[in-house]
């Protein structure tokens, strides 16, 4: 029996819904405006700031970087650097309110509005910035465009180069037509994106509150007394022996003080030695155990959701429960994890080190929340050796001082400081959600969103 297909040669598209005059552009474009906004070709909405700035040698300038994926425009290092130490002397000067962007990393979402703090700001001709047209469009509404998936495609679309050094076409990038609704419009569309992100804001502002109160709570709990001065600076000070956390230099920048009990090396509420982890070749996608590396812990010491799995399964490196782990070296040195057998068989990375705790002395919770603390933080800041990264190796964390109050009191505190963290966590999910919210509202007022 004889099958008919039904081929299409033709597609049908309106002239006014056009954002490019391209065929290869129509024919992959698959978001479609919704009817009623007028389609303007961006270079109407935007124009090329020619704002030139001969570097002087003697004269002090902010740099400009742009995070990818539309997450802001932020000064490049916290200093400001002299014009002498900066090869390329023509470049431009940006003001608050332009429109930015990489000609390199545009396709990745590399461009934003300049913020306040980076006006006068100097950029080289591979990025280009731009006034906008404010009679036509908010910077507002402009930034919430920039904002979508469909403005990272058009910038995409307008790039050409080889895979790693694609730079946006100028020419092409401004020829692309966006929806502009009337001012009116805008304004309304802005304002409730406004309220949804306010929302957001508030759960943020909430978690950020409960993130201070753990230490605070901690802090008051342990008695530690926050003695304020830098020591460090002064040429002689004095400390009560018997709250010396160790006979050392590290006193001299320390600014806890135990008031209710005594400090106490780590070392002597671990069972053992150290143990260093298996080596980072050790990994391949096919195994059911898994493979932790310090980028699959979170600053909560929890895992997240996906990491890598091991080629090689031996066992002085597999896991217990309750090993208590601590990274040794890089910029996350200090950073802390407590293994728990239900997240499967696991073993760990070289620069990640184990500890077995002594469970009739200490709760393995309050060790690991201990360790999220101020006072270990600051020890792992006035320990750590600055050479091709920082470092502490595993012996010297064994000098680490902790309070460690019976296990009655460490179970409380653990308990309470737990119920903190889940209810940081939940708005942190929280904000986040209603972020997406807004983008997903944002969107469905511009786009036909199926």
């Amino acid at each position: 029996m004889r099958t008919e297909k039904a081929f299409k040669y033709l597609n049908e598209v309106r002239f006014m819904t056009l954002s490019n005059w391209s065929v290869g552009s129509i024919l992959s474009d698959k978001v479609f405006y919704k009817d009623g906004f007028k389609l303007e070709p961006i270079g109407n909405l935007i124009l090329r700031n020619r704002d030139k700035e001969i570097l002087e040698d003697d004269k002090a300038y902010k740099q400009v970087t742009i995070k990818l994926y539309g997450k802001g425009v932020i000064q490049r290092g916290d200093e400001l650097i002299f014009g002498k130490h900066i090869g390329t002397k023509n470049q431009f000067r940006i003001s608050e309110g332009q429109f930015i962007m990489s000609k390199i990393d545009a396709r990745n979402g590399a461009f934003g509005i300049v913020p306040p703090e980076l006006e006068g700001a100097i950029t080289t001709q591979d990025f280009l910035s731009y006034n906008i047209n404010t009679e036509k469009i908010l910077p507002e509404f402009f930034n919430l465009i920039t904002g979508t998936k469909h403005f990272a495609e058009l910038c995409q679309k307008a790039s050409s180069g080889t895979t790693g050094r694609q730079r946006v076409d100028e020419k092409a990038f401004l020829g692309f037509r966006i929806p502009v609704p009337n001012i009116d419009k805008q304004k309304l569309i802005i304002n409730e994106h406004q309220k949804l992100i306010n929302e957001a804001n508030t759960f943020e502002e909430s978690a950020k509150h409960l993130d201070e109160q753990k230490d605070l709570y901690l802090i008051n709990e342990l008695g530690l007394r926050k003695t304020g001065a830098n020591k460090s600076k002064e040429r002689f000070y004095t400390v009560n022996f018997e709250n010396l956390g160790r006979w050392d230099v590290w006193n001299s920048s320390v600014s806890f003080q135990a008031t209710k009990y005594k400090f106490q090396e780590f070392g002597s509420v671990i069972l053992g030695k150290p143990k260093y982890g298996a080596n980072t070749k050790a990994v391949l996608k096919k195994s059911d155990v898994r493979y932790i590396r310090i980028t699959d812990i979170n600053e909560e010491g929890h895992l997240n959701e996906e990491f890598a799995s091991a080629q090689k399964v031996e066992e002085q490196y597999i896991l217990e429960d309750f090993d208590f782990l601590i990274a040794r070296s890089g910029n996350t040195v200090g950073k802390t994890f407590l293994y728990r057998n239900e997240i499967g068989k696991a073993i760990y990375a070289g620069y990640l080190v184990k500890y077995v705790l002594n469970q009739e002395l200490v709760d393995p919770y309050y060790i690991l929340y201990y360790t999220k603390s101020a006072p270990f933080k600051e020890w792992i800041a006035s320990n750590q050796r600055i050479s091709a990264q920082p470092n502490i190796n595993g012996q010297e964390y064994l000098s680490a001082p902790f309070i460690i109050p019976n296990l009655e009191v460490q179970k409380r505190i653990a308990s309470e400081l737990s119920r903190i963290y889940e209810e940081s966590r939940n708005m942190k999910v929280e904000a986040l959600k209603r972020r997406k919210h807004a983008q997903e509202v944002f969107e469905s007022a511009i786009f036909n969103v199926d």
